[in-house]
């Protein structure tokens, strides 16, 4: 059979994240630094959080020229190159961490989620594997852990993983939203759904999270509710051909759909511009 007409930016639309993600939140800052650079810093994480990553990249740059060892604005900053699909420079950032801090779970998670965006499975699953034997409750690690076996097809070991990591924080909308894609792949439509809804309706929300619903309903046969979802975030020629494509999805046995996601570069947690999903 033919490969679907997707294009990336279809799949980015309703893939994880993660890594991708929602960008969880970095360890506290360190307060024996400059004034300049806790302004910028805190300047720099709100634009992060609310999405604005133009204004936050420049704010942590600023942050890091007061000091050039702030580990925070580190974290953030590649945080934030990740959610931009920066993951090269993301990793830079993580691994720089990672060389004076070996213990920081914020960096082995965002350097996970960069090398998993990179196409490099085998090295973020060392990392993510090493963050889980540090703390095997780390429930951002068990979300991208369940990210990795999805990318490999293994959806019942993946799932198992993000119940793990529901049961330690029932409403983290990055497990959810990767739990939810990952029932809707494999025909478990109306679960994904129930799980997707809440998390979809709140502060939490964003365009994957959505487009991740938006898919489960069209799985479901729901098309009228999809495509009031494609319209939030899409325009009505775009919102169309994405439904047309949910729908050719839809028509494949469930190992045919995991394989035409799996056979895409963009199945990976890269954070769409306004995401802030978990590491």
């Amino acid at each position: 059979m033919a490969r679907l007409g997707a294009t990336h930016l279809q799949l980015a639309r309703i893939v994880v994240a993660g890594l991708a993600l929602m960008l969880g939140a970095c360890d506290p800052p360190d307060l024996t630094h400059g004034d300049d650079y806790q302004a910028a810093l805190r300047e720099a994480d709100a634009a992060r959080v609310a999405g604005n990553m133009d204004t936050a990249i420049p704010l942590y740059d600023r942050a890091l020229q007061a000091n050039p060892q702030g580990s925070e604005a580190k974290l953030g900053l590649g945080q934030a190159l990740l959610a931009i699909g920066a993951a090269e420079q993301a990793a830079a950032q993580f691994r720089d961490v990672l060389a004076r801090h070996g213990d920081n779970s914020t960096a082995r998670r965002g350097l996970a989620a960069a090398l998993i965006a990179m196409g490099q499975p085998t090295l973020a699953e060392q990392q993510v594997d090493e963050a889980l034997r540090a703390n095997a409750n780390d429930y951002r690690a068990l979300n991208l852990l369940g990210v990795l076996l999805d990318m490999q097809g293994r959806h019942a070991e993946a799932q198992a993983n993000y119940r793990r990591g529901l049961d330690l924080m029932p409403d983290d909308p990055g497990l959810r939203s990767n739990y939810g894609l990952s029932l809707a792949i494999t025909g478990q439509a109306q679960a994904a759904i129930g799980l997707l809804v809440p998390v979809a309706s709140s502060r939490q929300s964003t365009p994957r999270i959505r487009q991740n619903l938006a898919f489960a309903y069209a799985m479901a046969g729901d098309l009228g509710n999809a495509l009031q979802l494609c319209r939030r975030d899409m325009d009505e020629i775009y919102a169309q051909r994405q439904l047309a494509y949910y729908a050719q999805l839809r028509s494949l046995p469930p190992e045919m759909r995991s394989a035409e996601f799996r056979r895409n570069p963009m199945f990976a947690p890269q954070g769409a511009p306004h995401a802030t999903a978990g590491l």
